[in-house]
């Protein structure tokens, strides 16, 4: 007999959602566990009904488990749909079955990201206390002075109240590498924002052990 999982991990594992948007269904009451309302680590296994907005879910055996690094073009989103009728990168490739994103890009961001089906894949890469590292290339409107730079690479930087530890490199011609080991929303933009300078463009070059050598944009 099957052992019971947390009904989040059942989810993430056969690939239907992730483990933080099972408990946004559960939140919402919008899944049901044996005609009842799920309750957040309740454990289910192949045997129980599971029904989402009113559907029963039919799982399939053996999913084929599939992984793309992609090096995404400016102006594509990374969700599965938009309001405002943007391309997304799932239009992009041609990804009609639900997958996942792994390290969202802003619209206007471009830069290497990790598109699978696999949910505790995704799980395992995006949870902050994996501590993986992310690189990133921006272009400024203007050179950071020596203090600018000092205080960027010092322990005294705070981003929304909480503290940002990175690592700033100048290349030249306004060029800076950065790295983290997190990405909040706008996180390399805000943090030029401290020191009163813009990005112009931004990309990322790598996450993790995933980097965009030899992949151009858009491949």
């Amino acid at each position: 007999m099957e052992e019971k999982i947390r009904i989040q991990k059942f989810l993430s594992q056969n690939s239907i959602c992730s483990r933080r948007e099972t408990e946004k269904l559960i939140n919402e009451k919008k899944l049901f566990i044996n005609g009842k309302v799920a309750e957040l680590g309740q454990k289910v296994d192949e045997n129980d009904e599971i029904k989402i907005n009113g559907k029963i879910l039919s799982l399939t055996k053996n999913i084929n488990h599939f992984y793309i690094l992609f090096n995404k073009p400016k102006r594509l989103i990374c969700t599965q749909k938009d309001p405002q009728n943007r391309k997304t990168i799932f239009q992009y490739l041609n990804l009609n079955q639900l997958c996942f994103s792994v390290g969202r890009l802003d619209y206007d961001t471009s830069g290497v990201i990790i598109i699978t089906n696999d949910g505790e894949f995704t799980n395992f890469l995006s949870h902050p206390s994996n501590n993986f590292e992310r690189e990133y290339v921006a272009e400024l409107e203007k050179e950071l002075d020596e203090k600018d730079l000092l205080f960027l690479n010092s322990d005294k930087v705070i981003l929304n109240g909480k503290k940002s530890k990175q690592e700033v490199i100048a290349l030249g011609n306004n060029k800076y590498k950065v790295k983290l080991f997190e990405g909040r929303n706008h996180h390399v933009k805000n943090l030029f924002l401290l020191v009163n300078n813009y990005v112009l463009n931004l990309h990322r070059t790598r996450y993790a052990i995933f980097s965009d050598k030899n992949l151009e944009i858009g491949k």
